[in-house]
């Protein structure tokens, strides 16, 4: 089995030296996929765990797109947030982007990340066609 690597100019450029997504086959996993915006880099909202979530997934959307996807073939999710506290407002602006059969998700608190940023989200998905 091939890996093909996955690259987007509708997402933002990874912050580091690392993918924004592989599929092996009918398995996509991407990166952590964070709320900057595609065209200016920044991350969107600072502090406000709703618009970034939003732009997050919209992110995600576009990453899983390019590799033949979407997100209602995500089957599982790794979610870091800054605080926990922040839990019930970034979990109902989820359910807005997984409404039916949500895919499995860890969520944990990973206590502070850099330019206002809040979430990431990383997930695993199987290809569509």
């Amino acid at each position: 089995m091939n890996k093909i690597k996955v690259t987007t100019s509708k997402a933002p450029n990874p912050g580091g030296w690392y993918s924004q997504a592989f599929r092996a086959g009918d398995m996509i996993y991407t990166a952590g996929v964070t709320a900057a915006d595609p065209v200016t880099q920044q991350i969107v909202a600072p502090g406000d765990i709703v618009r970034q979530t939003e732009q997050v997934l919209e992110n995600m959307e576009e990453i899983l797109k390019a590799a033949g996807s979407d997100l209602e073939h995500v089957i599982k999710t790794t979610v870091f947030i800054s605080d926990l506290d922040m839990f019930e407002e970034y979990n109902e602006t989820y359910k807005k982007f997984f409404p039916v059969d949500p895919p499995a998700r860890s969520t944990m608190e990973i206590g502070k990340f850099n330019n206002g940023m809040v979430i990431e989200i990383e997930a695993i998905a199987i290809a569509k066609d």
